[in-house]
């Protein structure tokens, strides 16, 4: 059974799922089942598969694994199943004590760049090492080549996205770094009304004064413009592609965690 177990988790693991694997480490006394018990949780607490005993137990993990899962990190959790009112307490009369560990296994994020220039590149390197899934799209062909971006989920030209958008999930981060003023208009323009977490567009008050003119132009909702961050990144200080890029990656990992982005001293 755990080995089918295993199988569907990786199954879920390859379609981009963010599930949770939940297994029993420990257990005192009297309790639903023992040590190695294992079950896959998804991000709303449902059951995808396996049990460790039904009950309360496995509501309660259950529910601490899609939490997990939302805040992106493992744990391990105690439930003693006794009626005295106890930190771990779950009212129970089993008299026992159960220790699980959720391992949490999270969909890879997109970070969906418009321009394929010198900052493209450089968060390129970054995304690779923070788990982002790459799309790069760019009006230039050599500047999608597969040497320039090995990485990348997906390279693809201006036109063909104009064509055929894909979908943007909530999740995605989207960078406007183009090489032309009305490219960057363009572009935002085509990914204003998703439903993407961070969108950031790059440059001057004045040009992206000129970008919010020619979207309205769309009939665009002027309230969506309100959650683009632009000027783009945390105000970090530097000057070259890799300092610029290493600023919007912070602000894009500041709004996914929600945090401020201002110094913990």
């Amino acid at each position: 059974m755990e080995g089918q177990l295993i199988d569907k988790l990786s199954k879920y693991i390859e379609r981009g799922k963010s599930v949770a694997l939940v297994m029993v480490t420990s257990q005192l006394g009297s309790s639903p089942r023992g040590v190695g018990s294992i079950m896959i949780v998804d991000d709303q607490g449902k059951l995808l598969d396996g049990t460790i005993g039904g009950g309360k137990v496995e509501e309660q993990a259950k529910e601490d694994a899609a939490k997990c899962i939302q805040k992106n990190t493992s744990g391990s959790f105690k439930y003693d199943l006794v009626l005295a009112e106890t930190e771990h307490s779950l009212g129970m009369a089993c008299g026992g004590a159960v220790d699980v560990f959720v391992k949490v296994f999270s969909k890879e994020e997109d970070l969906i760049v418009f321009g394929g220039g010198h900052i493209a590149y450089e968060l390129s390197l970054m995304a690779k090492k923070l788990n982002y899934r790459l799309t790069v799209i760019d009006t230039r062909p050599e500047y999608l080549e597969e040497s320039r971006f090995p990485d990348a989920y997906r390279r693809i030209l201006f036109s063909d996205f104009e064509k055929n958008p894909f979908e943007i999930p909530d999740s995605a981060s989207v960078v406007i770094v183009t090489h032309a003023h009305s490219y960057d208009a363009e572009a935002l323009g085509l990914v204003i009304e998703s439903k993407a977490r961070y969108i950031g567009m790059i440059g001057s008050r004045s040009k992206i004064g000129y970008c919010y003119d020619e979207v309205k132009k769309q009939g665009v909702d002027e309230n969506l413009f309100e959650k683009v961050h632009s000027p783009i990144g945390l105000d970090i200080g530097g000057q070259t592609p890799a300092e610029i890029a290493l600023a919007i990656m912070a602000e894009i990992q500041a709004v996914k965690y929600n945090r401020p982005g201002g110094f913990l001293k």
